[in-house]
């Protein structure tokens, strides 16, 4: 039933943030706008509302930071975040829920475990393993629901690949990792641009400038945009390197969703400059082709439709049950003690934040540093004729 639907369901999406550009702030844009085009109608509950929210209110998508206002309960709430899910589900008790899980170890990807959830979405295997083993989730309300892209906001290349790459782009959230890829990219005479929050630039529509380079460096959804794009991928970020995304290694990868756990290698730039001498431009255009028919938005839609449908049909929860889960939510959303390090946990969050940025700019000067005395050591004046290269 791809691209369309009969008897359109009023859907309640919830996202902790939507104040600038970033992963589940896509994910919800685009599933928020495919369930417009089905005929659904999608409201999207965030306490912080900016350029993302702006942006499918502007589509015709009702937007709200306050949830006393939305008077007529929903079909289904979707909820992303555990926060805000449960604020949806104590505003519409009686409300059959999902909720969509992203990360391996955000607080706010935690699940909200109330009776009403009758169904967790993971991103992928580490998501589930956590879902699992670490949250008390029974492994049969949970499903593994991949990343999926949007291939109608992806505007045609001007140009097929090339035989070797000319323009590269790291598009990444992380910082540490760039002097590492500037390096690499020098020693294979590749221009470098940085795209995301690692090079403090944001912007709404990345999809509108991958499509302009041959060779991108990204994990995540990142590293599937970048695919769906046209572009060669090579998977690493601060924390490792995967490889070059081959028509032999992309189904694991997938199924890792280019993530932490496919991060198995040191990342430094002699594994960089191997994973970009196996940039092949047929292979790539076949991972490419891989990637656009297995991570197109409308079989996810396909799927999410039938995951609404199903919560649905699920029992009404017992009322004890949820009193229970108010408790428990209370218990582990709330301060108990004067000392508990939990509350105010928005200041701590931004001190933490800042500081990690501080420092990560600080370990990027260094290793920029280390790299610029080791070329002039290696030149014909300098002292030293070791050749190794500096690690992560």
């Amino acid at each position: 039933m791809s691209g369309s639907t009969s008897g359109g369901l009023n859907v309640l999406l919830t996202n902790i943030w939507m104040d600038r550009p970033a992963g589940t702030e896509s994910v919800i844009r685009d599933v928020t706008l495919g369930l417009l085009r089905r005929g659904h109608r999608p409201t999207l509950y965030t306490p912080h509302i900016g350029q993302p929210a702006v942006a499918i209110h502007q589509r015709g998508v009702a937007v709200t930071d306050n949830l006393s206002k939305v008077t007529e309960a929903p079909d289904v709430i979707h909820g992303q975040h555990f926060i805000q899910t449960a604020e949806a589900l104590l505003h519409f008790p009686h409300t059959p829920a999902l909720q969509y899980c992203h990360a391996w170890a955000h607080w706010q990807e935690a699940p909200a475990d109330f009776p009403q959830v009758h169904r967790y979405l993971a991103v992928d295997e580490a998501v589930r393993a956590r879902l699992v083993q670490m949250e008390g989730i029974a492994p049969e309300r949970i499903e593994i629901l991949y990343n999926a892209v949007d291939l109608t906001r992806i505007p045609d290349r001007t140009a097929a690949l090339p035989p070797r790459p000319r323009r590269a782009l790291a598009f990444t959230k992380f910082k540490a990792q760039l002097p590492w890829i500037q390096e690499a990219c020098r020693l294979r005479g590749l221009q470098l641009d940085v795209l995301g929050a690692g090079g403090d630039r944001l912007v709404a529509n990345p999809e509108q400038e991958l499509v302009r380079y041959d060779l991108v460096f990204a994990t995540a959804r990142m590293a599937l945009e970048a695919l769906c794009a046209g572009c060669a991928v090579v998977v690493c970020d601060s924390r490792g390197l995967a490889d070059m995304v081959t028509s032999a290694n992309f189904a694991d990868l997938r199924r890792l969703n280019f993530g932490l756990r496919s991060l198995t290698r040191t990342l430094d730039v002699a594994a960089l400059c191997a994973a970009i001498d196996r940039y092949d431009p047929v292979d790539a255009e076949k991972v490419v082709q891989t990637a656009r028919r297995e991570a197109d938005l409308e079989p996810m839609l396909d799927r999410l439709e039938a995951v609404y449908r199903e919560v649905m049909r699920a029992p009404p929860p017992d009322p004890a049950a949820v009193r229970a889960a108010t408790l428990s939510f209370l218990r582990a959303a709330l301060p108990r003690a004067r000392s508990d390090g939990r509350w105010p946990w928005m200041q701590e969050r931004d001190t933490m934040a800042n500081r990690i940025q501080q420092l990560e700019r600080e370990l990027a000067a260094a290793r920029t540093e280390t790299l610029r005395l080791q070329g002039a050591a290696k030149s014909p004046g300098g002292s030293s004729r070791d050749r190794r290269t500096p690690r992560a």
